[in-house]
């Protein structure tokens, strides 16, 4: 058997125990992701195993029907020798059919295969050893934070973007240099992630299925098995930090700040946070899960090597047996020995040819929902606040009364001010009824402005105890119960109004893309901008692009675009994520 044969052979039976594999998790209705990362492990093992099982198990005949051989569709010879085998006849110049020409070897489109096939795997495992090369560098020149988690340290690296796991033996988690700035919930969420992912395994368990793809580089099959084991390492992993938050949408929002950093340097021997497949589905699934993943058990092992086993024992041992059947018919000859020609029949086509239509040029990303105006409501004095007058969640217009601040001090203050200025004025008009000198009356001028401007500012006091509102949107939860002080330099206000409609989306292009959009926001263009849901099968809302921020973002390099919306049906919510499709081609 040559070398080819070998390798299809491996190929088509790897391939027949993960098409196994798949059929069995859907039969069970397996949903767990730490449990179908186990079965895929399993099955990643039993392939790599397949070449040694199939040299030292028995052999297991396995019955397979041989199809009726098809005549040549050709000039065929048939002598006393081979009667009943139909042998092509030689070409017109008389030459031998066989490829050895006097001893010769020839080079076929076997040894080219053989060649390719070499050269590809060889590239390959090359990128995956300068893959660990640059993870051992990695871990090497990061910097120890002196903390360890659960026995595992914790490092830190100025080249690194995202979170990663590095190691096969002795791992290490790595974070970015900014850790520091981070809350606590944040880095115990981040922890708990790359926790999950070494104590699986999973960067020796993906370094093996990256090795695995480059031998059978050839089979969709193993590069699509590599992509599940990859997928389903991260969700079980996503299932471990938010059983520690217990904030779905907080912990979301922290994927995709990594995702939009972006990951520097990838390495085979390490698991990046960043790394998953497109960032909308694993946001989704991150938004709409209902369940956690419960781990992996011994009886979940054990049950999942009783199948593996058996199938990994058929697939391997399995031995192809051919059950002869009825010999074709040879055509009959004439006394002369003509030879049989077969002659194709002339196949009919037919072809239809249709001008295609002009196709639209999209730009996709994913997007997040911004108020166009976001205004925080606080007082300006300070005093009691002795009454709400506006519901949460609804509407409020601009200068409708929120809240009410105690008016009695300043009340008070105003009623002294007129009355200090109501004393000055009578004495004034004293003096100059007593043809006083100007002299003497200049100061009682002096002191009557500044009454009046006591009188107009307690006034202004007196009117900011009612707290109006400075936009029209809609309210959030209040932030402050009636009954508390409230003070001019409070920070968080008392409660925060968004303006919804319109509402604004900002969302990211790669930079190669921003030089056509520039050039058709410059020329007075306002192209029209698409929101979708998740899965995109609904088409949320149509806007058109607005601006383009002043800068791109050298971690990702990406360009934030505002886009605006009408938003009349109210579809899209503050902080909602959706996907984005931008026109370019749009009259």
């Amino acid at each position: 058997m040559t070398t080819l044969q070998l390798l299809a052979e491996w190929a088509l039976r790897s391939s027949i125990l993960i098409l196994s594999g798949t059929l069995l998790l859907w039969l069970f209705r397996v949903k767990d992701p730490s449990v179908r990362l186990a079965a895929w492990t399993v099955v990643l093992a039993g392939s790599l195993a397949i070449p040694a099982l199939t040299a030292v198990l028995p052999q297991m005949p396995l019955a397979v029907m041989r199809g009726v051989p098809r005549p040549l569709a050709g000039p065929v010879a048939v002598d006393g020798a081979t009667r009943g085998l139909a042998v092509p006849v030689s070409g017109a110049n008389g030459g031998d059919a066989n490829p050895t020409s006097g001893g010769t070897a020839r080079f076929g489109w076997a040894d080219a295969a053989l060649v390719l096939y070499v050269l590809t795997a060889l590239a390959l495992l090359l990128r995956l050893c300068a893959g660990l090369a640059a993870s051992r560098r990695l871990l090497r020149s990061s910097q120890p934070t002196g903390q360890v988690t659960e026995g595992i340290a914790i490092r830190t690296s100025r080249s690194l973007a995202a979170p990663v796991a590095l190691g096969i033996g002795r791992a290490a988690i790595v974070l970015p240099a900014d850790w520091p700035q981070w809350d606590g919930a944040k880095l115990e969420a981040v922890l708990a992630h790359e926790r999950s992912h070494i104590r699986r395994c999973d960067p020796a368990v993906q370094l093996l299925s990256a090795v695995h793809r480059a031998l059978l580089w050839f089979s969709p099959l193993t590069w699509w098995l590599h992509r599940r084991i990859v997928r389903l390492a991260e969700e079980a992993s996503d299932d471990a930090a938010i059983a520690v938050t217990r904030d779905r949408a907080r912990y979301a929002e922290m994927v995709l700040e990594f995702v939009q950093r972006g990951v520097r340097r990838a390495s085979p021997a390490g698991v990046p946070m960043a790394r998953y497949g497109r960032p909308d589905q694993r946001i989704d699934r991150i938004l709409d899960g209902t369940s956690l993943s419960r781990g992996v058990t011994r009886w979940t092992v054990a049950a999942i090597l009783a199948l593996a086993s058996p199938l990994a024992y058929v697939v391997a041992a399995a031995r192809p047996q051919s059950v002869p059947a009825a010999p074709s018919p040879v055509p009959a000859q004439n006394s002369a020995q003509q030879p049989h020609v077969v002659e194709s029949l002339p196949v009919r086509q037919s072809a239809q040819t249709a001008r295609p239509a002009q196709p639209s040029v999209y730009l996709t990303g994913l997007g997040n929902a911004a108020p166009f105006y976001t205004v925080t409501v606080r007082p300006r004095i300070d005093g009691q606040l002795i009454s709400m007058s506006f519901k949460e969640g609804d509407v409020v217009k601009a200068g409708q009364v929120l809240a009410s601040v105690d008016p009695e001090p300043y009340q008070f203050q105003l009623t002294q001010a007129e009355g200090k200025l109501e004393s000055d004025e009578a004495q004034l008009v004293t003096l100059l009824a007593q043809n006083a000198q100007a002299a003497e009356a200049t100061p009682l001028r002096a002191g009557i402005q500044a009454d009046k401007a006591a009188v107009e500012n307690a006034k202004v006091r007196l009117m900011y105890t009612q707290i109006t509102a400075p936009i029209t949107g809609v309210a959030g939860l209040r932030l402050v119960d009636p009954g508390n002080m409230v003070h001019a330099t409070d920070s968080a206000g008392i409660v925060v109004i968004r303006q919804v409609q319109p509402m604004a989306v900002l969302f990211q292009i790669p930079e190669d893309s921003l030089p056509r959009v520039r050039v058709l926001l410059k020329a007075g263009a306002e192209p029209p901008v698409e929101a979708w849901n998740r899965d995109f099968t609904v088409k949320l809302a149509t806007g058109r692009l607005t601006a383009i921020d002043n800068q791109i973002n050298p971690e990702t390099g990406t360009a934030t675009l505002k886009a605006i919306f009408d938003n009349r049906d109210d579809t899209l919510f503050p902080n909602q994520f959706v996907n984005v499709r931008l026109a370019l081609n749009s009259q």
